[in-house]
């Protein structure tokens, strides 16, 4: 007979917000109890616990939920993207220099790069959760749409502060996007999905652009915000009515009643399986999320390596998109402001076939180690790092071949459709790179998957703020050519060998950590 627990403090019907000292206080109780089980016990819940779906939801389910956090991830890259085209307008409407403008651009980008750092520990905490995080910033969001749209033209300073709260709203939902997914889907299948909620962020700055230059042509700037505020009421009610709480702290593998507030309006998903009289489901131990426990997360070796490796690459790419007007300005004077716009489209096509077909081949991959472990009789968990970081050599060798080719055929003013086909591919394999790196730190670090998004947020944010700020400068005086040379030299000797000795010793990082973690210490 299946062992049934006596009620404790975090009893599925329990629909009040418990506290921190709560929680810890049930997962010490629940320890206990596990330590006072017989073997016989012990060895049934085991089974029970390996045969069970890691999670109640079906395909379908999954696949709504993913496709509701890929909506919400759009809106940071969106609102970053679609601002560009607007900011002649805006310096000539609010009477101030275009360097004026580019300041509210570089304090948003700060903004996005720390505030997911409170968002992430947040949605990570079982005193909050995912739901609930994912509605303020998407409010968030909204609200300072509005206030952009109507602010008065003799008021700089507010538009600077509204840039501020606007990134702060919307750049953490990517994070919460990620460690949605660790919380529904299984190592298994994780890459396919993680590939395809990051369509929504892709998408972003491939619209953007030209979204941005027909609303400020056409409508005027004001529109820009009345657009993004328009597209995001939309999302964010859809996610008030349907959205799940999947922290896996709070409902386990999903059969567990959240607290009310973690309640979608109308719970069709997962419907009729919550409570199961029988379930084995355990939520996870509950742990302190603060955003100090979030930043000492990057002390781990493998983890800042792995942040690294996405920061470089992120920051090159950036300064591709960002330095893409004046290059092909120079280049092709006779672009009007849409066909300008309509060139980002292939780096963000590019960026959305490599998120699908990485993810499926990371899936692929996971099959074929977990047949090579099973061979050897020990997990598949041991190979994790191989598993995940198989085929990025091959992602950045395109990445910096194309990136170098790139500079070179817009120095030599070749046809326009070649840059295009070089910027397609540069999208493509940072995708891939992208999509390997964040499964890999989801897979090493299980329930902290909003943290260590934001920390890769962090990082990549940071970095590429000094890049823009520097790409430009790098142009005029040396030339398309040399200084995307120099940024993919820097890419390969920096980036690729970093790879490699994650690939080496990343396992041996782990084990310590796990060692560590079991004798009570921090991950």
């Amino acid at each position: 007979m299946v062992h049934i627990r006596p009620p404790s403090p975090l009893s599925p019907g329990d629909t009040a917000i418990p506290t921190e000292d709560g929680l810890l206080a049930a997962a010490r109780e629940m320890r206990e109890e596990e330590e006072a089980e017989t073997p016989a016990e012990k060895a049934e819940e085991e089974m029970i616990e390996r045969e069970r779906p890691y999670s109640i939801f079906r395909p379908w389910e999954k696949w709504f939920i993913v496709f509701m956090t890929s909506m919400a991830g759009i809106f940071s890259p969106l609102s970053a993207n679609i601002y560009f085209p607007s900011i002649p307008v805006l310096a000539e409407a609010f009477s101030v220099p275009i360097e004026s403008i580019n300041i509210t651009v570089t304090v948003y980008m700060i903004l996005q790069g720390i505030s997911p750092i409170i968002w992430g520990s947040l949605a990570d905490s079982a005193i909050c959760g995912r739901r609930p995080v994912y509605l303020m910033c998407l409010f968030l969001f909204c609200v300072t749409c509005v206030g952009l749209a109507v602010t008065p033209t003799s008021m700089y300073w507010l538009l600077l502060l509204m840039r501020c709260l606007q990134a702060a709203g919307c750049a953490s939902v990517i994070a919460l996007g990620a460690g949605t997914i660790m919380d529904i889907a299984s190592r298994a299948e994780r890459g396919t999905y993680l590939g395809v909620s990051a369509l929504g962020p892709m998408i972003g700055p491939a619209i953007g652009p030209v979204a941005g230059g027909l609303l400020a042509g056409e409508l005027g700037w004001r529109w820009v915000f009345w657009f993004m505020c328009i597209a995001c009421g939309f999302v964010l009610v859809l996610e008030f009515i349907f959205l799940p709480e999947t922290l896996r702290a709070i409902v386990g593998d999903g059969s567990i009643a959240p607290p009310r507030m973690n309640r979608p309006l109308i719970p069709i998903l997962g419907r009729g399986r919550k409570n199961m009289p029988l379930t084995t489901s355990k939520r996870e131990a509950a742990r302190s999320n603060t955003p100090l426990d979030t930043l000492r997360l990057l002390k781990n070796l493998d983890l800042a390596i792995i942040l690294a490796t996405t920061a470089i690459p992120y920051s090159v790419f950036y300064a591709i998109i960002t330095s893409t007007s004046p290059i092909f300005l120079n280049v092709f004077p006779w672009l009007s402001e849409v066909d300008l716009g309509l060139c980002f489209l292939a780096n963000g096509i590019g960026s959305l076939c490599g998120s699908i077909t990485s993810g499926r081949i990371l899936d692929w991959d996971w099959a074929r180690v977990k047949r090579h472990a099973k061979e050897k009789g020990v997990s598949e968990y041991e190979y994790v790092e191989h598993a995940r970081l198989r085929t990025s050599p091959v992602y950045w060798l395109m990445f910096v071949v194309f990136t170098i080719a790139y500079g070179w055929t817009a120095s030599f003013h070749v046809h326009i459709a070649v840059l295009l086909i070089f910027q397609f591919f540069a999208g493509w394999a940072l995708s891939g790179i992208f999509t390997s790196n964040q499964t890999l730190m989801m897979d090493l670090f299980p329930g902290r998957g909003a943290s260590v998004t934001a920390c890769n947020n962090l990082v990549r944010c940071l970095t590429g703020s000094v890049i823009v700020s520097v790409v430009d400068f790098s142009i005029t005086n040396l030339g398309a050519g040399w200084t995307f040379t120099i940024l993919g030299l820097a890419t390969a000797v920096t980036a690729w060998p970093l790879t490699l000795i994650e690939w080496k010793y990343g396992k041996g990082w782990r084990k310590l950590r796990e060692e560590r973690m079991a004798k009570g210490g921090h991950d």
